[in-house]
């Protein structure tokens, strides 16, 4: 399998989601989107516009929406569940819908690790209660970093959805650029644990009372 001259990658909140690759086109549908992979009950799809690839992650999580906005909150907590996060601290609380953080995440040697600042507005849908988290690299918030490549293109979007049974349809969209190149072991890592574990240590946090029973006032369930 030949590799891409650019792979896109995000890191804002998992390295898990931040590789993308390129295999063939087999599962296309209409908007373009290809499934990569179907496993514990997430599903991974990626798709090329132009010289970019997008990744896009399915799956449902049994938590109300406050408590899953609460997770998104801890800043500070985004290495106990998101893949190959190293470090993540929260640098402005504009408001209760609006932050700057950082992230940095771990690479396996040779490669230099990565780290990203990005800017998070949270709005929900009154008629639908759905919940919507866009993020969108600010790489100059803060001075770089020495031996730690600084992400300058990432957007990302979580879309909560409020569905039967206490269930949540969850999708997260990502478009960005890590800069330089990325081994295709390092992708197929990417896609093919890191959303699952990242998944599976979500939904194990969010089965805690704290989750489970958080009321956030500028969230409706």
């Amino acid at each position: 399998m030949s590799e891409p001259p650019n792979f896109r990658f995000f890191s804002s909140l998992i390295w898990l989601f931040a590789l993308l690759f390129s295999i063939p086109l087999s599962g296309q549908n209409k908007d373009g989107w290809v499934l990569k992979n179907e496993k514990d009950a997430v599903k991974v799809f990626y798709r090329k516009t132009s010289d970019v690839y997008e990744l896009k992650l399915a799956t449902s999580l049994k938590a109300p929406l406050s408590g899953v906005v609460h997770l998104f909150d801890e800043v500070q907590n985004y290495p106990s569940w998101g893949y190959k996060i190293a470090e993540s601290r929260l640098l402005k609380r504009v408001s209760p819908t609006e932050m700057y953080y950082y992230s940095k995440l771990d690479f396996p040697w040779p490669m230099s690790d990565r780290d990203v600042i990005l800017h998070t507005k949270l709005e929900q849908d009154p008629k639908t209660g759905a919940v919507m988290s866009v993020s969108s690299a600010v790489p100059d918030y803060l001075p770089e970093v020495k031996d730690v490549v600084r992400v300058r293109k990432a957007n990302t979007k979580w879309t909560l959805i409020p569905g039967a049974g206490g269930w949540l349809y969850a999708e997260y969209y990502l478009y960005s650029d890590p800069g330089g190149s990325i081994p295709d072991w390092a992708i197929n890592m990417a896609l093919d644990v890191g959303p699952r574990e990242t998944v599976k240590s979500m939904r194990k946090i969010l089965k805690e009372s704290t989750y489970q029973n958080t009321k956030l006032a500028h969230i409706k369930e």
